[in-house]
């Protein structure tokens, strides 16, 4: 395992919080996703249609007892998979970047024994395809994830955010709380910590780690984000570089739409009223965990929940220890959503 991101490397100071790292990311960024020839690749792209991952994204969730559906809300056709028990109370997870909704599926088998479970491929991801024309900063996927929980869902959700996903469900939270239950924010993007990553720092001089390109990068991507399961690396590392070998530019495009220098996310989970669980894995090496404890006192009244010797994954790493945190919270946690001006 590479321990070129160790959490624990005494390291210099990242730009000063999310808006800083996006200014110095587009300004540095290794790939230009203005020009003009980047343009056209994007307009020409098409998603793979692969037998083995077609496959996969068919039979899997069946495997753990979930549904496959789409959807229509606003500009995408998002697809989305659902199991648990009906009659529960909703849960919403959101993937992080680059991934999608098939990173739940070790988790929802044990949260569906008492929740409804759904789990979306974020508009630009996975199944809910790319659209060159739209943008997807966290304002923009907030907004369409409040629309698929208002119009789709029914009734307010528990929702939890890994990564990317906790950095969008986080603007949710602060927009659209009578849309929501609670909101758990995993190991989220949005509020850099005391003690920034040698990824963060590679992110803010225009390096991405989480865009490879050749099959050794997806490697290292891998060793990066998981602490553990290293038998599951070697079997998901030649499936997945595939996939974001293919995704490559797209990618970076969404990369750059998601650090939208117009969104400050420390100022929007300021202003987060509802129940807020901060979820970190302690080994995280790709956000550090000292962001959990910068997060937990910028949301008023946040709990806070750190995971020992798991990394970026924990819903992957660890099912049955992020199962446990979250029923925990949710038990204590009010049952209906509360009014934008709740």
């Amino acid at each position: 395992m590479s321990t070129s991101y160790s959490c624990n490397d005494r390291v210099p100071q990242t730009p000063a919080g999310f808006s800083g790292m996006a200014v110095s990311y587009r300004r540095n960024a290794v790939v230009d996703v203005t020009t003009a020839k980047f343009q056209r690749r994007l307009r020409r792209w098409r998603p793979r249609a692969d037998l083995v991952s077609t496959a996969f994204r068919r039979l899997s969730p069946a495997l753990t007892g979930m549904t496959r559906q789409h959807v229509w809300v606003l500009d995408h056709r998002l697809a989305f998979i659902e199991g648990g028990r009906t009659e529960g109370e909703p849960v919403l997870l959101l993937h992080g970047f680059g991934s999608s909704k098939e990173n739940w599926l070790t988790l929802a088998p044990l949260i569906g024994r008492r929740y409804r479970v759904i789990a979306p491929d974020l508009p630009g991801f996975g199944e809910s395809r790319f659209n060159s024309n739209v943008r997807y900063g966290l304002a923009e996927q907030a907004e369409r994830i409040a629309r698929f929980i208002d119009r789709h869902i029914g009734e307010p959700v528990h929702l939890v955010g890994s990564s990317m996903g906790g950095g969008i469900a986080g603007v949710v939270a602060a927009r659209h709380p009578e849309v929501l239950r609670s909101v758990t924010l995993m190991n989220a993007a949005g509020i850099p910590g005391a003690r920034p990553s040698l990824f963060e720092q590679a992110v803010a001089s225009g390096h991405n780690a989480l865009i490879p390109r050749t099959l050794g990068e997806t490697t290292k991507l891998i060793s990066l984000v998981m602490s553990r399961g290293g038998r599951l690396n070697a079997l998901a590392t030649p499936l997945l570089h595939a996939e974001l070998a293919h995704r490559y530019h797209v990618n970076h495009r969404l990369f750059w739409d998601m650090l939208d220098v117009d969104v400050d996310p420390a100022q929007e989970f300021a202003r987060i009223r509802i129940p807020a669980l901060v979820l970190w894995g302690e080994q995280d090496r790709v956000l550090d965990v000292s962001s959990a404890a910068t997060m937990a006192r910028v949301i008023p009244g946040a709990t806070q929940t750190i995971l020992p010797g798991v990394g970026h994954l924990p819903m992957i790493e660890a099912p049955f220890m992020t199962a446990r945190a979250l029923q925990a919270f949710w038990t204590i946690a009010p049952t209906t959503g509360r009014s934008a001006g709740g």
